[in-house]
């Protein structure tokens, strides 16, 4: 195992060569991956931003960071424990604020919060070239230098010891055991790369390992998304199988295909094919909507997803399964948008161009409307949905994989008042293969870009959103749950929350833990939950069904209202969250 001390001591310039930028949706055309995905000997070229300063090529500064390291000449000072702003101003109140820019030791494509706290990363080499095939990486946010024992860095750079090049596969973190699952990824033919793969991988927290199931998908799968049923499934959806390649005279020819047959990965049992569930509409070569498939668990217990021509299909995931179109239609988009559901059965989806749609799946036909707008377009933009209910939008770019159009400016919509207002803005742009992911801490990690550019973001910065901020700009002050017992508990029961500090508590909130890649959240979900409050005890009732919160690890915030705030802001002010079992 090889530590790296990722600080921000070497750096980044600017610049790329535009390539891959796409079109809007209104246009018709779409941003194809093939022209992205690729390993060229010109990305050697490609700019290396590791935070605070130019660079020339990413070998040289990972060597460099390496031998630093090595040599002990990275002081602890140099990496804080805390990615907290370090200059604060009123405005932080309405905007929230951006930590200082720190290094990651590989481009962080997929993101997954682990229940120890640490986040798993991988997506390329540590030279930013498309290879997951040769590293990921555990970061821990709360590292702290000074405790006894601590490592030498808040990063463990690991090998990957299976082969399988887990390069734009699909994640999700298991409800039975908390090991990742990674299913799918890169495989090369005649020298080409981007053609899929059947592999399942799993990553284990416990030890860092990583190990291959010996049994494959059915069907290979790149760019595929998994999500958990109510079972405790895993529904695998959609992804290319082979792509369109010209040919030359010694490659042959190869055209695009698609695996539109949703499989389950049952813990323990192994794998099940929904024969009867195949739909090229919904996971097919049309529009490229079986690339990332948006798909969200429905409170009646199907997997709903919204394609990219504005359609949106019903599958029910038992025995061989089955899919049903379902009523009305949205504005067309590309696969590159975002989408959320920031309450249970309500979607919000990023459409072409500025558009928002909302999606309300509660009942047995969705009921849509307009969501208004975003300031920008934002292609390969994120949405995130904070513990006070607020859904963040940020990243991406007005034309594709293009720097001169990087959307560095952040926004925050409301839907408790379908308000939305202006944020921070970031120091970094965040393209193609960035990636944005809610922690326990409350705040939120932007990181990565690039494989192949136009810049390679070995870097991340970290949100911290207005709620964290008093009126004048200093820092609120925060609940602080004490512990959570049990841990491990069922639907419907009841678990305890002793608080480590007085005052009353205004809500209690449960968000599931992060799987993220590609401007897609595959498992985030938000839902409140009753609670009786004596003392600083807090008697809370757990979700009642799993179609609205299915079994897993998710993270419990106590919000309390900022005593600083104005009467008329009803500005909750979150925890640090536990992570819990929701079994």
């Amino acid at each position: 195992m090889l530590l790296i001390l990722a600080a921000a001591v070497l750096a980044a310039c600017g610049g790329g060569d535009g390539a891959g930028s796409g079109t809007g949706a209104d246009s018709g055309a779409l941003a194809t991956p093939a022209a992205l995905e690729r390993d060229l000997p010109e990305e050697d070229a490609v700019p290396v931003d590791y935070g605070s300063g130019p660079v020339g090529t990413a070998s040289a500064v990972t060597e460099t960071m390496k031998a630093l390291s090595a040599d002990g000449d990275l002081a602890a000072a140099e990496l804080t424990a805390s990615y907290r702003p370090t200059t604060l101003t009123r405005a932080a109140y309405n905007a929230g604020a951006f930590g200082p820019v720190f290094g990651w030791p590989i481009i962080p494509i997929h993101m997954v919060q682990l229940p120890d706290g640490r986040v798993l990363a991988y997506g390329s080499d540590d030279k930013g070239n498309q290879g997951a095939k040769l590293h990921y990486a555990v970061w821990d946010p709360n590292w702290n230098p000074g405790a006894p024992g601590a490592a030498p860095s808040p990063f463990q750079l690991l090998a990957n010891t299976t082969g399988t090049d887990i390069f734009c596969n699909t994640q999700v973190l298991l409800p039975r055991n908390g090991q990742v699952f990674m299913a799918g990824g890169d495989r090369t033919v005649n020298g080409i790369v981007n053609y899929a793969i059947a592999d399942t991988n799993f990553f284990n927290p416990a030890n860092n390992s990583l190990r291959r199931e010996p049994t494959d998908m059915a069907y290979r799968r790149w760019y595929a998304t998994a999500i958990t049923n109510a079972r405790g499934e895993v529904v695998v959806l959609g992804g290319r199988d082979d792509r369109f390649y010209a040919g030359t005279a010694t490659k042959p020819a190869t055209a695009e295909t698609f695996s539109a047959t949703p499989e389950i990965y049952v813990p323990g049992t192994g794998w099940r094919t929904l024969a009867n569930a195949r739909s090229d509409g919904a996971f097919g070569e049309l529009r490229d909507n079986g690339l990332y498939p948006k798909a969200f668990l429905a409170p009646d217990g199907r997997v709903v997803t919204i394609t990219n021509d504005g359609l949106l299909y019903a599958l029910d995931s038992s025995g061989s399964g089955s899919i049903a179109r379902l009523n009305g239609q949205l504005p067309t988009t590309n696969w590159n948008t975002t989408a959320v559901m920031y309450a249970p059965g309500k979607i919000l989806s990023a459409r072409g161009g500025k558009a928002l749609s909302l999606i309300d799946i509660n009942g047995p036909q969705p009921v849509i409307k307009g969501g208004g707008a975003l300031s920008t377009p934002r292609k390969y933009g994120f949405s995130t949905v904070l513990p006070d209910g607020t859904v963040w939008f940020n990243g991406g770019s007005a034309n594709g994989n293009v720097l001169a159009d990087a959307v560095y400016t952040t926004e925050l919509w409301n839907p408790a008042t379908n308000a939305w207002r202006m944020t921070a803005n970031a120091s970094k742009p965040r393209l193609y293969h960035g990636n944005t992911m809610l922690l326990p801490s409350g705040a939120v990690v932007v990181g990565g870009g690039g494989a192949p550019g136009p810049v390679i973001g070995m870097n991340a910065e970290v949100y911290f959103p207005p709620y964290f901020f008093n009126p004048n700009g200093t820092w609120a002050t925060q609940p602080v749950i004490g512990s959570v017992t049990p841990q491990n508990f069922g639907l419907n029961a009841t678990f305890t929350m002793q608080m480590s500090t007085w005052g009353a508590i205004d809500k209690v909130v449960m968000v599931r833990a992060g799987a993220v890649t590609h401007a897609f959240n595959n498992e985030q979900r938000r839902m409140e939950l009753a609670f009786t409050q004596a003392g600083r005890t807090l008697t809370v009732k757990a979700p009642a069904r799993a179609t609205e919160m299915p079994p897993g690890y998710y993270m419990v915030f106590a919000l309390r209202k900022n005593p600083q705030a104005p009467a008329a802001d009803n500005r909750l002010v979150p925890s640090e969250a536990k992570i819990v079992k929701l079994s």
